[in-house]
């Protein structure tokens, strides 16, 4: 086995351990893995790493709002905090964050703890260390208008979504429960709709509902409680109908940004994965700004309902699988 296959095997494997007994996430790995045929996160990689030279950008997608309130929930935001690292340090390209309104402070608050300063699109790009964080309309005329403005601006090299609601085949955003969050989620199904092919899409996801997930669209009708039937009178279910060229399961979507984070290190010799002292940093100001525990609910820092504590160590884990001389020479033991 490579050391590329050895590392990212481990590291999807640790990413996708049901740690806290959702029941969602198995199904959706196995079914993954099979239509992708190896290490998600090592791929995402290599596809960013080829499609994506010095200078471009990259629009990193995220934002759930969480019901009845619709405030941001923290899993989703540091995800893309990380990617948009990796982009930056590693790709020396010009990370896009770009999320729900309402998701703007706490999406800006995860970047600022995550060692980003956070800029006008313009003023980024013509700086490291930085990103920028912009609304991506809920309106569905004011989205297309976004979406064209967008594309005509940065044409973006790549397109990297974490934790992003997308709709089902009826055009219905879900939260995972099955009911329908709709109206103030953002509408990226127009992007996805006018987005030229030759332009690489990754998604991460853990659930079902989200962008990506359109590949294994049958896979979570069948195994996912409410993905072929919701709550919400639409009949057709949570099961997100948007596909990417690649989609990165993981327990937690921040895990499966982390993961691709350190593959991209990993392909590019330039370690980027920030360590458990952000993380927790992350969780802390994310959750001051407004995030919310989309499980357990409350800004407490937790995530997923994981106190920070497990998040800081899934940081660890991560790290030491590209720490270790065992990893570094192969992933022979005992040489």
């Amino acid at each position: 086995m490579s050391e590329s296959k050895d590392v990212a095997a481990i590291v999807d494997d640790l990413t996708t351990t049901d740690v806290g007994g959702r029941d969602t996430i198995g199904p959706i790995a196995d079914a993954a893995r099979e239509r992708q045929g190896g290490a998600p996160s090592m791929q995402a990689a290599e596809r960013l790493d080829e499609a994506v030279d010095p200078g471009d950008t990259v629009l990193v997608l995220t934002g759930f709002l969480i019901p009845p309130s619709m405030v941001q929930e923290t899993d989703g935001p540091l995800g893309a905090v990380s990617v948009a690292r990796a982009v930056d340090r590693a790709l020396d390209a010009n990370p896009v964050v770009a999320c729900e309104p309402a998701a703007v402070d706490v999406c800006e608050a995860a970047a600022t703890a995550g060692e980003l300063g956070v800029l006008d699109r313009e003023a980024a790009a013509g700086s490291r260390q930085t990103v920028s964080v912009e609304a991506f309309p809920a309106d569905r005329a004011e989205a297309r208008e976004y979406v064209a403005d967008l594309l005509s601006a940065v044409d973006p090299a790549a397109v990297v979504a974490v934790e992003k609601a997308a709709p089902n085949e009826a055009g219905v955003y879900h939260n995972m429960a099955g009911y329908d969050v709709t109206e103030q989620t953002a509408k990226v199904d127009e992007l996805y709709r006018r987005l030229p092919a030759d332009v690489p899409t990754v998604a991460v996801g853990d659930a079902g509902n989200e962008v990506g997930m359109g590949l294994v669209q049958e896979t979570v009708e069948d195994e996912i409680q409410y993905g072929a039937e919701c709550q919400c009178g639409c009949e057709a279910g949570i099961a997100a109908d948007i596909e990417t060229n690649l989609l990165v399961p993981a327990t937690v979507s921040n895990w499966g940004g982390h993961a691709v984070a350190a593959c991209l290190g990993h392909v590019t010799g330039t370690p980027v994965l920030h360590g458990p002292d952000v993380e927790r940093r992350m969780l802390v100001e994310a959750s001051m700004a407004g995030g919310i525990d989309g499980i357990a609910g409350g800004t407490t820092a937790g995530c997923d309902g994981m106190a920070p504590e497990a998040h800081e160590s899934m940081l660890r884990l991560i790290r030491e699988v590209f720490g270790s001389s065992v990893h570094t020479r192969g992933g022979e033991l005992g040489r």
